[in-house]
């Protein structure tokens, strides 16, 4: 009889155990939860953010057609002045 009651003073104790550990579990599950939808919530604000200033940006760029023109003539103007340097033995790239 003495084991009998050893064993069930053995089962209460890991009910116990098991109960303070699926507590545990659930207050684990409810905090990532949370963490889940705050990072969710973050980049939702990022992608509005990144969705704005590329509409901004694409503004600045239909405004600023006119203008590209010289700066591609600038960008050739280097890279010719580069090539040249690089024949007549330049090392600086």
């Amino acid at each position: 009889m003495g084991r009998a009651i050893d064993m069930e003073k053995d089962i209460d104790a890991l009910k116990l155990k098991v109960k303070k550990l699926e507590n545990t579990v659930r207050g684990m599950t409810s905090k990532l939860d949370e963490l889940d939808d705050a990072v969710f919530e973050y980049e939702k604000e990022e992608t509005v953010k990144e969705e704005t200033k590329e509409k901004k940006d694409g503004k600045k760029k239909a405004n600023n057609k006119g203008s590209s023109s010289n700066s591609k003539s600038s960008d050739t103007k280097n890279r010719d002045n580069k090539t040249k340097n690089d024949r007549d033995g330049d090392s600086s790239k």
